[in-house]
């Protein structure tokens, strides 16, 4: 039964939505909005209702910006404000395509991961609303829900760190992102017979972040770490040690001209190796 529900839909949507959500500060990138040609964008339309409203109350706080209270419209009208919270913010908005309308706000608390996910999985009950989650771990999750009519899905999703958890409000529209092809671009350097692969490209302002993951059929990570270098070095790539290496973990920062990536290898059951890339791109830097 499990396993059936992790595959549908909704689920499916919630965890790329929860994945993209909270990738920009994993990656320590500010994102910024991309700008399409033609009709308004979802962003654009909230905007508009926005500049209507009066804004001038003095909370001794930073003004927002009219993107910035868009993002909070489309974002926190579907959750109420969580207690003992830091003030929600803008994070960004509409950075996977124009067919994919996404917006994404922030807010900090002291609380656990799983408190705040508790207390919205209530909230969401107690308004009789379908609740779909999942905790990924003990510092990262994500709650919320799925509106069929529309496809988009609504979630509160968590990242617990040195005492504080952010938790980052996202509603977005997720079809045709998992409808999109996964297959890895032929210009970025994977392992060769790597395998269950898949591929996300996030569109950002100047530039484009793409993430590569997938199995290799590998003893240990030294091996993997061995097969991989190789292939870096035969495609002139360079590749520098990462963090401190661990038994079951390697981690390697590549490179080429106007790229740059984190790879993470770490030891899965078997004689197999998790591969994981998250590649940085420069506007026409392809090799």
């Amino acid at each position: 039964m499990l396993k059936e529900l992790a595959h549908h839909p909704a689920f499916r949507a919630g965890t790329l939505l929860a994945s993209v959500a909270v990738v920009g500060v994993l990656l320590g990138v500010a994102w910024e909005d991309v700008r399409y040609s033609g009709a308004p964008t979802a962003l654009e339309r909230v905007e508009a209702q926005v500049e209507a409203r009066e804004t001038a109350q003095d909370t001794g706080l930073p003004a927002r910006t009219k993107r910035d209270e868009a993002i909070l419209a489309r974002t926190l009208t579907y959750f109420p404000p969580y207690p003992k919270a830091s003030r929600p913010e803008a994070l960004a908005a509409d950075y996977m395509g124009p067919d994919a309308p996404i917006a994404v706000s922030w807010f900090a608390t002291t609380d656990s991961s799983d408190q705040v996910l508790e207390h919205y999985r209530k909230v969401l009950l107690d308004q009789g609303l379908p609740v779909i989650g999942m905790r990924f771990n003990p510092n990262a999750g994500y709650v919320g829900y799925w509106v069929p009519d529309t496809e988009e899905v609504r979630l509160v999703s968590t990242l617990h760190q040195g005492g504080e958890t952010m938790a980052f409000v996202s509603a977005g529209q997720m079809a045709n992102v998992l409808n999109r092809d996964s297959r890895v671009p032929d210009w970025i350097p994977v392992p060769p017979g790597l395998q269950v692969t898949s591929s996300l490209t996030l569109k950002m302002e100047g530039l484009d972040n793409t993430t590569v993951t997938g199995t290799m059929s590998a003893a240990t990570v030294e091996a993997a770490e061995q097969i991989y270098r190789k292939t870096l070095r035969s495609r002139g790539w360079v590749a520098e040690d990462g963090s401190s290496p661990s038994f079951q973990q390697r981690e390697l920062t590549v490179s080429n001209t106007g790229l740059r990536g984190q790879v993470i290898l770490k030891q899965a059951a078997g004689d197999e190796v998790e591969f994981h890339l998250s590649l940085m791109q420069k506007a026409e830097a392809v090799p």
